[in-house]
């Protein structure tokens, strides 16, 4: 083993706690991924040959009103539980380079850490990767909103068909423009929520920037925000009743409800992130290694999310 491994195994803990000496960054932008974070909607876990999320689906048909107190019971089997199944998608992060680039970087008056950038690079590249499928629909089997959250409120998702099976649709609304926007969120957050006090109503929206800037008009005269953190970086998430109202670059005028116990991305406790051992390239004067992330995002109750799109 070349050690050269040494420094990217112990350069990659302080890239994770600190990315610092590193060249300054031009295009990523991880804003949603870290709210899922910060609201404990990554979730990490060992894993199977499939990911399955138990889901309570159903009242219990056999529960009535007794007319008599000796009125006869239902006896037959209660069957109210049920599973959503997903498979298991794949992200794959490559990092080589050359024994000259170490060479050119390994002086004190070096312009940046040449391990530690690689590896702030792959962790960025890796998350980004999250943040921009989410808005997808499948990308090679990791599955995106547009699985989970339709505008029909319906489809196929986890094998479940919700044009059989309503309780698996999602909340679904319309708007225009400014004039309806608040309304039309309004009714989709209610519609997901189901009443008042709710510890399911939503807690995070999304879309892109332009589109949170259309609703951040409309209320101007009473604006809301929330985290103190954010007054520092200059106001970035609105509140909208429950919810913390993020952008993402990579959204759109559609915008995103859920809520980190409906809909969460589930990693390989073992394998999630997970720093790759660094190999001597055979026949040529370089290194590589792999950053690599076993996950799936899903979601064990598809009518708590909603959207609102054109």
């Amino acid at each position: 083993m070349a050690l050269v491994s040494q420094m990217v195994a112990t350069s990659y803990p302080a890239v994770l706690a600190e990315m610092k000496k590193n060249p300054a960054n031009q295009w990523a932008e991880n804003a949603f991924l870290r709210e899922l974070e910060k609201q404990g909607a990554i979730k990490r876990k060992s894993l199977g040959s499939s990911i399955d999320v138990p889901l309570d689906y159903q009242r219990n048909p056999g529960a009535t009103f007794l007319s008599s107190d000796l009125a006869p019971v239902s006896m037959t089997k209660t069957e109210v539980i049920t599973h959503a199944t997903y498979d298991i998608a794949e992200i794959s992060v490559p990092g080589t380079w050359s024994k000259k680039d170490e060479a050119m970087n390994s002086t004190e008056n070096k312009k940046v850490d040449l391990v530690a950038s690689i590896n702030s690079n792959s962790i960025t590249s890796h998350d980004e990767m999250i943040e921009q499928y989410v808005f997808a629909t499948s990308t090679n089997g990791f599955l995106g909103f547009g699985t989970h959250i339709v505008s029909t409120g319906q489809g196929s998702d986890a094998g479940i068909d919700s044009a059989t099976y309503t309780f698996w649709r999602n909340q679904q609304s319309t708007y225009v423009d400014d004039t309806d926007i608040e309304s039309a969120m309004t009714t989709v957050w209610n519609a997901c929520a189901k009443g008042s006090g709710s510890s399911l109503s939503p807690t995070w929206a999304v879309s892109d920037g332009a589109t949170q800037a259309l609703f951040e008009g409309t209320q101007q005269a009473q604006q809301r925000y929330v985290d103190d953190q954010d007054l520092k970086a200059g106001f970035k998430t609105i509140a909208f009743k429950t919810a913390r109202y993020v952008f993402s670059q990579f959204g759109g005028t559609s915008i995103y409800m859920g809520n980190p116990k409906n809909f969460y991305i589930v990693g390989s406790k073992e394998k999630f992130r997970e720093q790759g051992d660094v190999q001597e390239i055979q026949n040529a004067n370089g290194y590589h290694f792999n950053l690599y992330s076993a996950l799936q995002a899903v979601t064990g109750n598809r009518s708590r999310l909603g959207i609102v799109h054109l």
